[in-house]
């Protein structure tokens, strides 16, 4: 079962996060609620699988989508990201997707086209 390790305070904290999101996640759920109009796929939004809190995780796709500010951008987070990364990759058979606030921001269009490919996929 994926959601094995959503404990109620991370089920709290995920319900905390979707209610003050950044300028970069309100913009990436305008990108997704047009790819779930369009294609017909459904995103949970900041969601516990495996223990971790994703940005969105796609379940009929099997696909994760993070975005990253800087609070990524050090040695350490890098560092557990990777391992994160590789453990959702390896237990659930996800594809994992990040994408830069700046990305999402600036260019919403190939954020949109990106991730459209690799739902097609």
């Amino acid at each position: 079962m994926i959601h094995t390790h959503a404990t109620k305070r991370k089920i709290r904290f995920a319900k905390r996060l979707r209610k003050h999101q950044t300028r970069a996640e309100l913009a990436f759920g305008e990108i997704i609620r047009a790819i779930e109009r369009t294609i017909g796929v459904r995103f949970w939004r900041q969601t516990v699988l495996l223990g971790w809190i994703v940005d969105a995780w796609c379940p009929s796709k099997k696909v994760i989508v993070e975005i990253d500010g800087s609070s990524h951008d050090s040695k350490k987070a890098q560092k557990y990201d990777a391992r994160r990364t590789s453990v959702l990759q390896k237990e659930l058979g996800a594809r994992v997707v990040r994408f830069r606030n700046e990305e999402v921001l600036r260019s919403p269009l190939l954020v949109e086209a990106r991730l459209r490919s690799l739902l097609a996929a």
